[in-house]
């Protein structure tokens, strides 16, 4: 299982990342920096910016007048590099409709992007909702109002073969979420100076550590698309 500390590229998860392989990064919109080859990452959409939890609103001007543009460059900028995990297709959290109503609309502009996919499960959703998509997403991402989330994400791990678990910050859950199968979760308070969390995170990478050998020179990645090998600069 990865842990993808959103964001997060200081010394120390550098240094945890090649010494573990057991670290990601879930990049915002914006916030893409790098790549880095010891740091898999995936893609956020920045909806979750847009909504007022308490109150379950989204405010719609910033997504469409801010976010949605920075979520596009946010896919130009990965698609090249071949190295993107998957994306979270733009969704509504809290609302299951307009998710299924977005993901229906914009599926097509991220599997052009040649990235996989990924839906962000709201409350409400079933497994046999997910099923009768026209478009099958690749990656399930455990998302929904935080009571919801932690009540289904048994399910969600049961019914599908790749799930990911958004907004998680708890080491106690991370030897859960593997004995469930969980490929992967995300949080931004995995650095923000609660010594537990940070030494719990460590601690849980460190148990099973699964470290790559990378080269340290400037051209270290590699993509084979039809056949053909290229090279990217880090």
């Amino acid at each position: 299982m990865l842990v993808m500390p959103a964001n997060a590229t200081g010394w120390f998860f550098h240094c945890l990342a090649r010494e573990t392989g057991r670290l990601g990064h879930l990049y915002s919109p914006g916030a893409q920096r790098g790549p880095w080859p010891w740091f898999p990452f995936a893609l956020d959409n920045g909806a979750f910016s847009c909504w007022d939890m308490q109150n379950n609103l989204f405010n719609d001007d910033k997504w469409n007048n801010v976010i949605e543009t920075k979520w596009r460059e946010l896919l130009r900028w990965a698609a090249p590099t071949g190295l993107a995990r998957w994306a979270i297709v733009p969704d509504v959290p809290g609302d299951m409709e307009r998710t299924f109503e977005k993901w229906d609309s914009l599926f097509r502009f991220v599997a052009d992007s040649e990235i996989l996919p990924a839906l962000a499960v709201q409350d409400g959703m079933l497994p046999e909702d997910v099923r009768s998509l026209d478009n099958a997403p690749a990656i399930i991402c455990v998302g929904g109002t935080t009571e919801w989330k932690w009540e289904t994400v048994e399910m969600w791990a049961r019914e599908f073969p790749r799930v990911h678990v958004l907004r998680c910050n708890s080491p106690e859950k991370l030897h859960y979420f593997e004995a469930l199968g969980v490929e992967s979760c995300d949080g931004t308070g995995w650095n923000r100076g609660d010594r537990k969390q940070t030494e719990g995170l460590e601690s849980w990478a460190r148990l099973k550590p699964s470290p790559k050998i990378f080269s340290l020179s400037p051209y270290v990645c590699r993509k084979a698309r039809q056949g053909q090998s290229e090279l990217f600069a880090i």
